[in-house]
């Protein structure tokens, strides 16, 4: 009987248990879709309030203001409505706003509002008072404007002034009253008027040219009007007569500046021109240097006949990386294996220790048949998960390495963060999908941030799929071996699904959306290329074949459907070849068949390592390590760096 009774109520304990981990289990489902319900309501209402800031004092207004309290971007709507009265009846409201928030996205556009309405009715107390430093000229000038009252001011107004006269574009109207008091103050000096005029030639505003001539005395503005010259033609600087030596530095200064463009438009006459210079001037040696080194790059991209002399003429040991890289690169053109061995162990330290220096070392022992050396130059490299460790695997015929260590952080760490209240109106401004203001919060964030709390927001930001977020928190924190986070599936049924319907490799897709856009759906470049894929409005609709809206391409479904098209496109342009197919992406295929010798064929990797673009040069080799991680991601063995070792370029095999 006691047995029975035993077996009864262990039976009646583990029924209640479940229900009541069942019941607990509910509640807590039922709680959280109380509070995304909440929030969802509260989301409607401030889209609808955003619309009623120029009436705050309505019945509606301030029902809708209630049912906000404690909603992360409460204060948002506070902002736009003291925005929208920015008066003096509301000081002490913006005041109050502006002293909470300060430094914040909350506290800049107001900030700015006030500031201009006080300038308007020329506040000049309260302005002085609320003027923080800021990057907005406009704003900075009408400060300095009313310090200068204050005698007690004035070296400090023109220390600051000077930083903004001497610059090569033009100022604001903002600016002229205390650049006035700077130049009867005796600031404006010849040698400043000089530097600007040097500003505005070299790369600065050449509309500012005639202005700054007007300030020399008249014995040194004929320089201005060489700089001018030079800036319209930089053919130029042959007529060294022109150049009369009254000031030879200055000269010095507009030739060099005029033969840096005339050397990738007519390498003939640039070299000529330097040499008669060489004879009129005395040039000391690193202005010499500097030259040699803007010509030896120029004349390796053009494959110069004399492209050899003036690398060992720029070569030396302070000489800047790039000019390091196109000697190297001049040489394996070439294929003189021995002199590639040379450059490397002529490369300062800092350059002879990278990667790319290492794999191209290799290559050259192997060429010279030193293949023990070469083979332990390349088991070392592929252990690397770079390019050129990938490139050093295809070369041992063994697949890549690539290694996942998650971020190992502390959750208490992550819910802090989390719970910050720049946090909260980051997520609150994703999940509205204003990505901007979202952004504007996050990087807000970072800043109230040390190193280890950055790398746990890039956990965060992953966690909440913002995935440019996490992909650019880990890059700068400098933590690169949490591969999942940084090279995540994102997208991945619009990507997969397109890419297959296209007849391309998924993993090249997600490749191009990573280094492209690191995912950011409204990515949106100065050349105009937009979305996931930075696709150019032109190519998508020359692809649809009709007219198209420019913001449907921030639609990543859309985005993936006409991005994986165009590379199905580029494929069949470049014969199914993936590398030439990947720089057409960034370069264009007109000018990558360009590129492609027609009269012998070249080493793939070398003809990637001497592409004449520094941007499509790095875009390739990002692409295709990125093809390589997003095929593990995508449990598929991918032979590209093995066919990539052996891949041959040129002559007939295009």
């Amino acid at each position: 009987m006691t047995t029975v009774m035993n077996y009864f109520f262990r039976n009646v304990f583990l029924v209640l248990a479940v229900f009541w981990v069942f019941s607990t289990h509910l509640q807590a489902q039922t709680s959280a879709s109380a509070v995304d319900d909440a929030l969802a309501h509260q989301r409607n209402v401030f889209k609808a309030l955003e619309n009623m800031v120029a009436k705050p004092n309505s019945a509606e207004y301030r029902r809708l203001r209630e049912q906000l309290k404690g909603y992360p971007l409460e204060p948002y709507i506070e902002q736009q409505t003291l925005k929208a009265h920015p008066y003096l009846a509301n000081q002490d409201k913006i005041d109050t706003f502006l002293a909470q928030y300060e430094g914040s996205p909350l506290d800049r556009s107001l900030r700015y509002k006030w500031l201009t309405y006080l300038k308007n009715k020329n506040y000049a107390d309260l302005y002085m008072q609320y003027f923080r430093p800021t990057s907005n000229v406009e704003l900075t000038c009408q400060y300095l404007t009313y310090q200068l009252a204050d005698p007690a001011n004035r070296e400090s107004v023109f220390k600051k002034a000077s930083e903004l006269w001497v610059v090569g574009k033009s100022q604001p109207n903002e600016c002229d009253k205390v650049f006035a008091a700077w130049t009867q103050a005796g600031f404006r000096t010849q040698e400043r008027v000089l530097k600007r005029l040097a500003l505005a030639g070299n790369g600065g505003s050449h509309t500012l040219i005639p202005y700054l001539k007007t300030l020399l005395p008249v014995e040194q503005q004929y320089l201005a009007d060489l700089w001018l010259r030079v800036r319209r033609s930089p053919n130029y600087v042959s007529h060294l007569s022109k150049f009369p030596k009254k000031h030879p530095e200055l000269e010095l200064d507009i030739i060099q500046y005029g033969l840096g463009r005339l050397i990738w438009r007519d390498e003939e006459l640039a070299i000529k021109t330097w040499q008669s210079v060489l004879k009129k001037f005395d040039v000391e040696q690193s202005r010499q240097y500097d030259l040699a080194g803007k010509f030896a790059v120029a004349l390796a991209i053009s494959e110069h006949q004399k492209a050899d002399e003036w690398l060992e003429k720029a070569s030396r040991e302070n000489a800047d990386e790039q000019l390091f890289r196109w000697h190297l690169a001049h040489v394996l053109k070439t294929g003189n294996w021995q002199h590639a061995l040379e450059v490397i162990e002529q490369m300062p330290e800092k350059n002879s220790t990278e990667l790319s220096a290492r794999y191209w070392q290799a290559r050259a022992l192997e060429k010279m048949n030193a293949l023990e050396s070469a083979n332990q130059n390349y088991q070392w490299l592929a252990k690397q998960r770079h390019y050129y460790g990938f490139l050093a695997s295809g070369k041992l015929a063994q697949t890549p390495q690539i290694i996942d260590r998650p971020l190992e952080f502390d959750k208490q760490t992550l819910n802090h963060i989390a719970n910050m209240d720049s946090a909260k109106r980051a997520y609150e401004f994703l999940q509205l999908e204003r990505f901007t203001s979202a952004r504007r919060e996050w990087f807000h964030l970072q800043s109230q941030l040390n190193q280890q709390q950055k790398l746990v927001s890039a956990v965060l930001a992953d966690s909440w799929g913002w995935h440019d977020r996490a992909i650019y928190g880990f890059s700068n924190t400098g933590y690169l071996d949490d591969i999942k986070r940084r090279f995540p599936m994102a997208y991945r049924e619009e990507l997969v699904n397109h890419s297959e319907a296209n007849q391309v490799d998924p993993a090249w897709a997600f490749a191009v959306a990573r280094r492209e856009s690191s995912f950011m759906a409204d990515a949106n470049s100065s050349a105009g290329a937009k979305g996931l894929m930075q696709l150019l409005p032109g190519t998508a609709r020359y692809l649809a074949k009709k007219q198209l809206k420019t913001n449907v391409l921030f639609d990543p479904d859309i985005n993936a459907g006409y991005g994986t098209q165009y590379l199905r496109y580029l494929m069949d342009k470049m014969d199914n070849n993936p590398v030439l197919a990947t720089a057409s992406y960034n370069a264009g295929w007109r000018r990558v068949q360009k590129w492609i010798p027609k009269d012998h064929s070249v080493d793939m990797d070398v003809w990637i390592e001497t592409i004449p673009y520094k941007e499509t040069r790095n875009y390739v080799k990002a692409v295709l390590a990125y093809q390589q991680i997003y095929a593990m991601q995508l449990g598929k063995k991918s032979p590209l760096f093995n066919e990539l070792a052996n891949m041959q370029l040129g002559g007939q095999t295009l």
